[in-house]
């Protein structure tokens, strides 16, 4: 019986760093597509707006703006500061991620990050007269609303979607329901809790097969044949 119950915690362990390593590598590649497609964009906004701003449809147009401060030109911070701030929010996400018990919020958490990554990257390597004195590129001019670009909507996409679930799993724990899940996710907990289940089925199992009596274990025609002998 021991046996089994530190079976069954060595694939709960096993489980756990598996299903962390899954939301890490979710997280990796949904940061590391949006930055490439970040960084793509503004450079074809380097190449293609040169020359002036480039209208697409109704209020929307591609105008070419270069930003020293933070998402959508508000100038809050230097440079310096933001892209220091930058490094620890990644940080903190990275780190987070291992626990998240939803996949849409591992992507969401993603954008953020790839989000988070394009602005530094213009900050570090379009840098000025100092360290992290880039400017960001910013293309996306929505007319009433600051340009923008795809690093800033991934931050506020991401960071408003994660706002949400994380709330809705809030409720959800003030409600007494089970906080984890959307269909097809499976937490650390839930797996624990299948092992311990397997765990004190075999259990169970065994102890029946121990209490079985003797006579239980006789063929059936070795028992007919001590019958016939008797009478």
């Amino acid at each position: 019986m021991a046996e089994n119950e530190g079976g069954a915690g060595k694939h709960h362990t096993a489980a756990g760093k598996k299903a962390r390593w899954a939301n890490f590598l979710i997280l990796a590649a949904t940061a590391a597509v949006w930055l490439g497609i970040d960084q793509l964009t503004k450079q074809w906004a380097l190449s293609a707006l040169s020359d002036g701003p480039n209208h697409v449809i109704g209020p929307v147009s591609f105008r070419l703006v270069f930003n020293s401060g933070s998402a959508f030109g508000i100038n809050a911070l230097s440079g310096l500061w933001l892209g220091l701030l930058a490094i620890v929010v990644v940080g903190f996400l990275l780190f987070y991620s291992r626990n998240l018990p939803s996949k849409t919020m591992t992507v969401l958490l993603g954008l953020v990050i790839g989000g988070a990554l394009g602005n530094l990257a213009d900050r570090i390597f379009r840098a000025g007269d100092g360290f992290m004195s880039g400017r960001v590129v910013d293309f996306i001019d929505l007319s009433r609303w600051p340009v923008f670009n795809l690093a800033d909507s991934g931050i506020v996409v991401g960071a408003i979607g994660a706002a949400i679930i994380g709330s809705r799993m809030f409720e959800k724990e003030k409600s007494g329901e089970p906080a984890g899940a959307e269909a097809g996710d499976t937490t650390e907990a839930e797996i624990g809790n299948t092992a311990e289940t397997e765990a004190g089925d075999v259990r169970n199992l065994l102890s029946a097969e121990l209490q079985r009596p003797e006579a239980s274990n006789t063929p059936e025609g070795e028992a007919g044949d001590v019958q016939s002998s008797q009478h």
